[in-house]
């Protein structure tokens, strides 16, 4: 199932919609479904959280 899954969007339409987590360290890869296509972490309850965080810790 999840390769048929996999198939289906790596030669689909939507596959200029696959990104990888601009998480430092993470190889994550996700498919970003956002209005404007602006997103950035595989999830923001870890890695988004992780930089956002750091980003805080900086100032």
């Amino acid at each position: 199932m999840l390769a048929a899954d996999a198939i289906q969007i790596l030669g689909g339409p939507d596959r200029s919609r696959i990104k990888a987590c601009e998480g430092p360290g993470c190889a994550g890869l996700f498919l970003d479904t956002s209005r404007g296509t602006n997103r950035r972490w595989c999830s923001m309850n870890t890695c988004g959280n992780r930089v956002k965080k750091a980003r805080l810790a900086d100032k």
